[in-house]
């Protein structure tokens, strides 16, 4: 009877270790176009991602964790954010930034831009646009951070998607806690993993 109960009590211990460090669900999905892959030493840069969450600052959190991960991929010379920001709105009338910078919905990242038109405006040979579908915490049985990114490489000279991604993750462990920004750094990173072999072809 007592060998019985340890041995329950190992198996249960074993559960509960895995249940605490095992990862939640993730959904991937990358296409890459044949032969579309970027000459070494291309510049990009990327563009404020569309807001499509109740976040209010959802977008422009995911865009800086993106930026930051493309920063690590070799043969590429990526535009420093404040400057893409700064530029974008320069290039505005002022009737048109003053309604991307206080929309109705009070979300400062929600409008979508024409990645190639930006793209010239930076002076860039390619950018990274892209949205959020979800950032926050899911409710049910328990409350788990979920995350969904979605992006586009666009080569500015032709207007040519090279590659695309959609990410989604949410929380892992039920006995440890997991943040939102920890599982969209996870989501980032397995998204810029998946443009990697687009420049490192062109090597």
């Amino acid at each position: 009877m007592g060998k019985d109960m340890r041995a329950c009590a190992a198996l249960l211990a074993a559960v509960v270790v895995l249940a605490g460090c095992g990862f939640g669900r993730i959904n991937s999905r990358d296409f890459a176009q044949p032969g579309g892959a970027l000459p070494a030493g291309s510049t990009v840069a990327v563009l404020p991602f569309e807001n499509l969450t109740n976040h209010p600052n959802a977008g422009q959190i995911a865009a800086d964790i993106v930026s930051t991960e493309l920063y690590g991929v070799e043969g590429l010379r990526t535009l420093e954010v404040g400057r893409v920001r700064s530029r974008l709105s320069a290039g505005k009338p002022a009737a048109d930034a003053a309604s991307t910078a206080a929309p109705a919905d009070g979300q400062p990242d929600a409008a979508p831009l024409d990645a190639q038109a930006a793209g010239r405006t930076l002076g860039v040979d390619a950018v990274l646009a892209g949205s959020v579908s979800e950032y926050g915490y899911q409710h049910g049985l328990r409350e788990e951070p979920v995350v969904g990114l979605n992006a586009r490489l666009v080569r500015v000279s032709d207007g040519a998607v090279l590659w695309t991604s959609s990410q989604s993750e949410a929380g892992r462990g039920y006995f440890s806690r997991d943040s939102v920004n920890n599982v969209a750094q996870r989501v980032a990173t397995r998204m810029i993993d998946s443009l990697r072999p687009v420049v490192a072809a062109a090597r």
